[in-house]
């Protein structure tokens, strides 16, 4: 779990008085995002939300559509979700609203980004561009020698 994740959980912990994680299992990422996700499994995932400070509780395995019973079921006040590239699902599944009974329900809150915010995209272009330069000096000096 990055800063830019714990940020977002953070904001959305200030929204009430108890935050659930909701975390996808292993293969509905796979079918929702492509097969090269998760990046990690469900119980690194899920050990890493329990750790954060500002999670109550977490659902294991959580639906992608959030239905009635669920909220119900949860005594759910009020969803929260903050929308970012890591959130962005296949073209095929892109015309799904997940969120569509909170919204009907009027319980849905959706935040603004933080455009500075650390992301997975922005972490793994930081070690594309350090394995290049690596790579220059390493040809740099294999020539020199």
């Amino acid at each position: 779990m990055h800063s830019g994740v714990i940020e977002r959980i953070k904001k959305a912990k200030e929204q009430g008085d108890f935050l659930y994680i909701g975390l996808w299992s292993d293969e509905m990422i796979r079918y929702y995002r492509g097969q090269k996700y998760p990046l990690l499994c469900m119980q690194e995932r899920l050990l890493m939300a329990l750790s954060c400070r500002y999670v109550d509780d977490v659902v294991i395995e959580a639906p992608y559509i959030i239905t009635e019973d669920l909220i119900k079921s949860l005594n759910i006040s009020k969803v929260v979700q903050i929308i970012t590239d890591e959130d962005a699902v296949s073209m095929e599944h892109s015309l799904i609203d997940p969120n569509s009974v909170p919204k009907r329900m009027g319980i849905y809150l959706e935040l603004e980004k933080d455009a500075d915010e650390l992301t997975v995209e922005k972490i793994a272009m930081r070690v594309l561009k350090n394995k290049e330069a690596l790579q220059v000096k390493f040809f740099k000096k294999s020539s020199s020698e």
